[in-house]
């Protein structure tokens, strides 16, 4: 399970609900959710980060760490 599933779960918001607030395509978050994203921007990566009010870290620390 992906840092992203994990935060999801923590804070109960969905996929769509992440989608939404940081206004970024439902099957890019799904990708990400699911560990199979390749290419990921870091402006991406941070509008996820502020939706979710987390780190860098918090939320991509394992894709960080390959």
């Amino acid at each position: 399970m992906t840092r992203l599933k994990l935060v999801l779960s923590k804070k109960k918001m969905t996929q769509k609900e992440l989608a939404d607030l940081s206004d970024i395509g439902e099957y890019k978050i799904s990708l990400l959710c699911s560990g199979k994203a390749d290419n990921v921007q870091l402006i991406t990566c941070k509008r996820i980060c502020v939706a979710l009010n987390c780190s860098l870290d918090e939320v991509f620390g394992d894709i960080l760490d390959k």
